[in-house]
């Protein structure tokens, strides 16, 4: 069985970035669940550091966006995707995954993590159309923030 990324149905843009970064051969986290993820279905993987967890969920995201362009009117600062991580650092390095995998596409990603000024993050926001957020939590919902209300979680589960 070919474990290749020819063997799947990638966008043509997201297949250009794989290439371009010389990933020939799946891992076997990959090849587990991007069979699935690529179908539109929900997957959990468990695997070691550096076996490609986070290029498997990139992929499924980004290609999700690339084969399914907005047609009506969009809004700035309004994502496509939002992606949230514990840390800052794994931010940082879902980051810089994502910008890889998006390099020959128009999809644009904005990173949202404390201990960066929050006005420059949000004109990040203002400037473009959003395709990807990557944010830590307390940058997303930061303590005292409306979001963080018994209220709003209460909005949001209806």
């Amino acid at each position: 069985m070919t474990s290749g990324f020819e063997t799947l149905n990638l966008h043509p843009q997201l297949k250009k970035a794989i290439d371009a970064l010389g990933f020939k051969q799946m891992t076997p986290i990959q090849q587990k669940v991007l069979k699935y993820t690529l179908g539109g279905h929900d997957a959990i993987g468990r695997a070691q550091t550096g076996t490609g967890k986070t290029a498997a969920f990139l992929i499924s995201v980004i290609n999700d966006l690339l084969h399914n362009p907005i047609q009506e009117q969009r809004f700035r600062g309004e994502p496509r995707a939002l992606i949230l991580a514990p840390t800052r650092e794994l931010a940082l390095q879902i980051e810089s995954d994502a910008k890889l995998l998006t390099k020959f596409s128009d999809l644009h990603i904005v990173t949202l993590l404390g201990g960066v000024d929050f006005d420059k993050q949000k004109k990040q926001l203002d400037a473009n159309f959003v395709d990807i957020i990557v944010a830590t939590p307390g940058r997303l919902a930061p303590a005292g923030s409306p979001l963080r209300t018994p209220q709003a979680f209460a909005a949001a589960k209806q």
